[in-house]
C-alpha cells in the first residue's frame, strides 16, 4: 500500500511553482487572438488554409494545460479550507505530467523546423497521426470510411507541397525527443522521464518500484512481505516540472507565431495571477504589492532555451 508522507517544503514550493506557471501558460494563451497579418502563422496558414496550423497548435496547448491545471487545482486550490489534507500519490502526478509532455510536444514540434513549409509538413502529418488514430477507435466499416476520405482529402490537396511519403505519421516518442531539443533539454532524460511517466499511466509494476521508496513490514508468507510504498518526490517534481517547460515553451512560440505582444501579455497575466492566488497571513505585504503593481520587477517566467523565432519565416 502508499503511504501518506509529509513533504518536504523545498518539494512543496517546487509543486506551487508548476501549479501557478499552468496558470499564468494558460492565461497567456487566451490572450493571443488570430494570427496577426504577416505574422509566422499567417504565412503557415496560407501554404494550407484548410485546417489551420495555428488552430491545431493552440488545440495542443490547450490540452496539455488541462491537465496541468487538474494539478494545480489539487497541490495549490485558489480557495481551500484550512483544515483540508492533500494525499499525493506517484500515479496521478506521472499521468497528468505525462499527458501535458506528449500534448505540448507536438506543438513545439510543429513549431520547431526552419520554414513555413517545413511547419506545414509537420502540421499536416500530426493530422494525419489524428486520423490515423480516429480510424482505429470507429468501430462501424461506413465510419472508417469516413476518416479514410478525409485523409485522402488531405493528401490531394497538399499534394502541390508533399508526397505521401513526406507526411508519413510520427510517434509520440519521435515527436518528444525532437521536441526535447527544441526546448533545450537533453533528449535522452526527457524520455526517461515520459517513459516512466507512461509506465505509471499504464498501471506497470516496475514504476511503483522504481519511482517509490518500498518499506517491508511483516513477512505474513516466507519470503512476503506486507510493504508500504512512499512517492519519490524528486522523480515526481522532474516530471511535472518537465511539462510545465515544455507547455510553457508552447505557448510562448505561439504567441510569437500569432504575432502578439509577448511582454504585454505576460505582464497581465502575472497580475491576473496576483490578484487571484491566495497568500499567506504573514506574507510581506510589501512583496504582495509589488506583485501587483503593473510595471514591477517580477515578470512570468521564460523557460530556458527559448528563443524568438528570426525573421519573417517560422
Amino acid at each position: 500500500m502508499t503511504s501518506g508522507f509529509a513533504i518536504d517544503p523545498r518539494v512543496s514550493q517546487a509543486w506551487v511553482a508548476v501549479a501557478h506557471g499552468a496558470r499564468v501558460s494558460r492565461r497567456i494563451l487566451q490572450g493571443v487572438g488570430d494570427p496577426a497579418p504577416g505574422s509566422s502563422f499567417a504565412q503557415v496558414n496560407a501554404l494550407y488554409p484548410h485546417e489551420k496550423a495555428s488552430d491545431w497548435h493552440r488545440s495542443y496547448l490547450g490540452a496539455a494545460l488541462e491537465h496541468l491545471v487538474v494539478w494545480a487545482d489539487l497541490v495549490a486550490p485558489l480557495k481551500f479550507h484550512p483544515d483540508h489534507v492533500v494525499e499525493h500519490t506517484v500515479r496521478p502526478a506521472y499521468t497528468l505530467a505525462r499527458a501535458a509532455l506528449e500534448a505540448a510536444s507536438q506543438a513545439v514540434w510543429m513549431t520547431g523546423g526552419e520554414t513555413a513549409r517545413e511547419c506545414v509538413r509537420r502540421h499536416l502529418s500530426l493530422i494525419r497521426w489524428d486520423f490515423a488514430e480516429h480510424r482505429k477507435s470507429v468501430d462501424t466499416p461506413e465510419g472508417k470510411a469516413r476518416v479514410a476520405d478525409r485523409d485522402a482529402a488531405l493528401l490531394q490537396r497538399a499534394a502541390r507541397l508533399f508526397t505521401e511519403a513526406d507526411l508519413r505519421p510520427p510517434t509520440h516518442y519521435t515527436v518528444l525527443r525532437a521536441a526535447a531539443a527544441v526546448v533545450g533539454s537533453r533528449p535522452e532524460d526527457l524520455e526517461r522521464v515520459w517513459r516512466a511517466a507512461s509506465g505509471s499511466a499504464h498501471g506497470r509494476v516496475w514504476p511503483s518500484l522504481s519511482l517509490q521508496h518500498v518499506v517491508p513490514l511483516a513477512e505474513y508468507e516466507p519470503g512476503q512481505y506486507r510493504t508500504i510504498r512512499i512517492p519519490d518526490t524528486a522523480g515526481m517534481t522532474e516530471v511535472l516540472e518537465a511539462a510545465d517547460h515544455m507547455t510553457l515553451y508552447g505557448v510562448l512560440r505561439h504567441a510569437d507565431y500569432c504575432g502578439a505582444d509577448i511582454p504585454a501579455l505576460m505582464e497581465e497575466a502575472r497580475l491576473w495571477l496576483a490578484s487571484v492566488v491566495p497568500f499567506r497571513e504573514d506574507a510581506d505585504p510589501e512583496v504582495v504589492a509589488r506583485l501587483r503593481r503593473r510595471g514591477s520587477t517580477f515578470g512570468a517566467p521564460t523557460p530556458a532555451g527559448y528563443e524568438e523565432p528570426q525573421g519573417e519565416n517560422p
